[in-house]
Parts: structure tokens; sequence; C-alpha cells
């Protein structure tokens, strides 16, 4: 074994190498161990033989979105076509009455949720009430009482002993879809829902959860049947990022795919991301690849808007740990993206609100040392809802609990409650020349994907570098490369996007030809030009 790797590994506590590096399919867990998915797939069983109903009602973000593909494709192949149902952002996240009554009057029986529905009680009571039976799908944390279903598939269960408690809300509706088939007698080919993968590879990426255990699996594969180019709609916006789909990799969903499908319920509606993920028309996925592009466009730019309008409003105000900030200019849907920009900047969490018609909506972005949920849960007072992950979290309030908002949340900072783990001390993985920051060694790395979240990018320390050239570009020339070599004559390029957001951002204002740097980096592929090249990603720079 390359002895980089080996050391790596042991650093990562990684004590069955093999299983790490070469994960098999067939060791994922058992779906029927999650809870309640014996009840769930007998409901749905009894529902296709007896000719019911069926509607899937999923979330509008890249795991929601996902999801409901993921199922509308099961579905589509065992003929028996399920009524997708998705939100509108301007609707709220998650179920709504006036919905669950549509579905009713359409005769709907079953309902199976995707990636939200946990804390719906009130909806799922209604839909009981009015005749259907609904399936939780979800992963997002529970309340104190779980929502009246007939069945509630989540692994954050406090009485759920599934091994994997991190999977997306696609990787659960997967499970569900493995019991279906496992279960069901649907004269599928063997092994046919390995074709999802992909959807559940966009998912886990975009969502963040942790690249461990059956996440670490599911997205290894999925990105194998992703590089088979069979989904239309991703070959489309993968081509137009000039990325070739037989080489995507978890950084190409991360940065050029998840934006996308997010930007169609921000600036639009969800229902263009669903196409372009289901559709089997080249043309329409072109497209829809297209209209997806210009509205990931239109969302940075109005983010960016955003953002420029809190820092005005910070500047020369005394701030406390937390940022809250709001105005009934600032659309909800944009705020998440315009936090993590003053979270890059300022280092603080950060709760941003706005208005939509007469709905105060916000979110939250925390600073890597928050629980957004623990922080929400604390200051429940200020919110009609809430839900979220560890880093990043929604809210709905009201005109009358806004006002108590700043107070609620930094008393529930106060809280050891909200705390998550410290900030690791370590700032790379070693030191490299550029003459090792190879191909062999990028190789190498690469048997240590798919990286994420609890299995980082190595990155690595470059020391005694001479700058050779400094080019800013992008409109707003927010962006920096890097011509590097050293001593032994070895050459690299660097790159640091939207580097004035970065806590280095300084030192490359002032960086000229013939500066020595230190950096740390990480190793990078680029297919700029539509020729494949090794760089280096900036993590962190000193002259």
């Amino acid at each position: 074994m390359n002895p980089l790797i080996q050391r790596l590994l042991g650093e990562r506590g990684v004590t069955d190498v093999d299983a790490f590096l070469n994960p098999q399919y067939d060791t994922r867990r058992d779906p029927f161990l999650l809870r309640d998915m014996d009840i769930a797939v007998a409901r749905i069983l009894k529902a296709i033989k007896k000719k019911e109903k069926i509607a899937v009602w999923h979330d509008y973000d890249c795991d929601g979105i996902p999801g409901g593909s993921l199922l509308s494709d099961f579905f589509m192949k065992i003929e028996y076509p399920a009524r997708l149902m998705v939100a509108e952002r301007n609707e709220g996240y998650g179920l709504n009455e006036a919905g669950i009554r549509l579905l009713a009057d359409e005769g709907v029986s079953v309902l199976i949720t995707v990636d939200c529905g946990i804390t719906d009680n009130v909806c799922v009571a209604l839909a009981q009430s009015l005749g259907i039976d609904v399936i939780v799908t979800d992963h997002h944390l529970p309340q104190n009482e779980l929502p009246p279903a007939i069945a509630v598939i989540n692994p954050h269960r406090t009485d759920d002993t599934y091994p994997e408690k991190v999977l997306c809300g696609t990787g659960v509706a997967f499970k569900l879809v493995e019991a279906l088939i496992a279960n069901g007698d649907f004269n599928l080919p063997e092994g046919w829902q390995k074709w999802l993968l992909d959807l559940v590879a966009l998912a886990t990426v975009a969502d963040m959860v942790p690249l461990t255990g059956e996440n670490r699996t599911l997205v290894k594969f999925g990105l194998d049947v992703m590089r088979k180019g069979r989904r239309k709609g991703l070959v489309a916006l993968l081509k137009k990022e000039r990325v070739p789909f037989k080489d995507v990799v978890e950084d190409d969903i991360a940065f050029s795919i998840a934006p996308k499908i997010n930007a169609a319920s921000r600036m639009e509606s969800p229902r263009l991301a669903v196409e372009l993920l289901t559709t089997t028309d080249a043309a329409r996925a072109d497209e829809l690849a297209n209209k997806l592009i210009a509205l990931n466009k239109a969302r940075k730019l109005e983010g960016a808007r955003v953002a420029k309008d809190v820092k005005h409003r910070l500047s020369g105000m005394q701030m406390g740990d937390i940022i809250v900030m709001g105005s009934s200019e600032w659309r909800p849907s944009l705020l998440g993206i315009a936090g993590n920009n003053i979270v890059e900047t300022y280092g603080k969490t950060v709760c941003l609100w706005g208005k939509d018609g007469d709905l105060i909506k916000g979110s939250i972005r925390g600073n890597g040392r928050v629980n957004v949920v623990a922080l929400m849960t604390g200051a429940r007072r200020a919110f009609t809802d809430f839900g979220g992950h560890e880093s990043s979290g929604g809210f709905s309030t009201t005109t009358e609990l806004i006002h108590s908002l700043p107070l609620a949340l930094e008393e529930a900072l106060r809280t050891s409650a909200t705390l998550v783990v410290e900030e690791s001390t370590k700032v790379h993985d070693g030191v490299l020349t550029l003459a090792e920051a190879s191909q062999t060694t990028y190789d190498a790395l690469r048997l240590m994907a798919p990286f994420g979240m609890q299995n980082p990018k190595p990155i690595f320390r470059f020391v005694n570098v001479r700058v050779d050239r400094v080019l800013l570009f992008g409109k707003a020339k927010e962006h920096a490369r890097l011509a590097l070599s050293d001593e032994s004559g070895a050459y690299g390029e660097a790159m640091s996007f939207f580097f004035h957001r970065t806590p280095f951002r300084a030192t490359i204002d002032l960086l000229s030809s013939g500066d020595i740097v230190t950096l740390a980096a990480a190793l990078d592929r680029s297919f700029f030009g539509g020729r494949p090249s090794l760089r280096l990603r900036i993590e962190n720079l000193s002259i």
C-alpha cells in the first residue's frame, strides 16, 4: 500500500483498511432493521394489490427532490405511477393543509413522505382523519412526539436501533425501495435498484451527512452509476458545466449539480429539478439544464445582494456571539446562501429572516461550534415551526414573536446543550513538495474517496513556494489563480474561489511575483478548456 495512504488512514482511525478502501455493496444494512419498515411495506403492497391511489410528498431541496425522483422512478418501473407532490417554498417546508385536502379529494389513500413529515403532526393527523394512511420517511430530528402516522421510518427515532443513524432523506427512501423489492413480486431484474444509487449519491453529498459506513458505500456505488450516463438530465447538466460524466466525483455533485437543483425551488419551482432528474428526453433535459443554470446565476446575484445589505447594516455595530437580522424585503429562499456568506466573513452563527407574503421565515447557519437544532430548540418560544441539522436549519415565526428572537437565541446560545464537538486543532495532513503533488499522488488519494463530512479531503502543507504570477478573475475578480514554483524547479497551479470570503484574503490582495509563501491546499483536478489537469485548492496561505 502507498505509505502516504497508510499513514492517513491510520491517523483517521481506520482499522479495517480493506473494507474502507473497497466497500462492498452487499455489506449494506437490512432495511427491515428500520423501525416500522415492515408496516410501511405491508401497507404499500396492499395498496398496489387493491389498486389504491398512492402519493409521494417530498421536500423541495437537493435531498427531497432526488428522493421524490427516486420513488417516482421505482413506481414507474413497476408500472404503478404515484402522484408526486412537492410544496413550493412560499408554501413552507413539509406538509400543508391545502395539499392534504387536495390529495383527499383526488382519492389518495396512501401518502409517503420523503425528507419531511417528522414534525408535521397536525397535517399527518388531518390526513389520517380524511382516510389517508401516512407513511413518514425522514431523517430530520424528531420532536418529543412522533406524528400519528401508521408508520414513521426515521433512524433518529429514540426507539430505533438501525445502526446507521446518518442516512439522508433520499437514503431512507432508498431503504424503503429495497424493502419493497425484497417483499414484493414485481418481476424486476436482479439488482435493478442499484440504478437508483446516482440519486442517493447526489442527495447524500448535497445534504452534507457523514460519508462513513453505509453512506460511503452508497455514494461510492452511486458515483459509479452516475458515470454510466443513464440519467439524461445529469449528463446535460455536467456537459454544460464542462465536466465529463465519465469522470464525475463528489466535488462535482457539491459544486456543479446540487446548487442548480436547489436553485429551482429558490428561484422558481422545484418541479423543474424533479423533471430534470426524471426525464428520458435528451432535448428536454438540455432545455431544463439551461434553465437551472440561469436560475442559479440569478440566485447568486440576489443572495450576494442580501449578504451585502447585511454587511452594510453590520458596519460599525457591536456584534454578539450570534448575528440576528431581518428585512421584509428579503426573500426567505435566499437567506441560507446569504447566511453562509456572513458566517464565512465573521465566523459567527447567523440567523436571517425575511417575509414571503404574510409569512416570516428564516434560516440559521452555524459556525461549526453550535448545534443549530439545539439552538432553535432552546429558543423555541420565538418560533411557530423549525427544523434542520446540526449545521443549518430553517424556521417560521410571526410578527408578534420576531422581536423576541435575538434575546431567545442569545439565551439559548449560552446553554451547554448547543455546543458540538470542539474544532480540530489539526491544520494539515503532512508536508508535500510541488513535485509530489502529482497525478500518482492524486490517484492514490482517490482510493480514500468519496470525501466529505467525517472523511475530509486531505490538506497538505507546501512550504517555501515561490509565486510566479497572480491572476484575479471572475466578474468581480473574486477568484485567484497562482502560478507557483519551488527550488527543485517543479511548477504548479493553485486556486482560491471567492477568496475575499477567506481568512487569507488580505494576503492574496498583497501578493506579487517573487513572493515566497506557505500554503495549505488539497489536490484537485480541473477540466477547464476540455482537458484534465491537476491543481491545488488553497485552504490557507501566508507570506
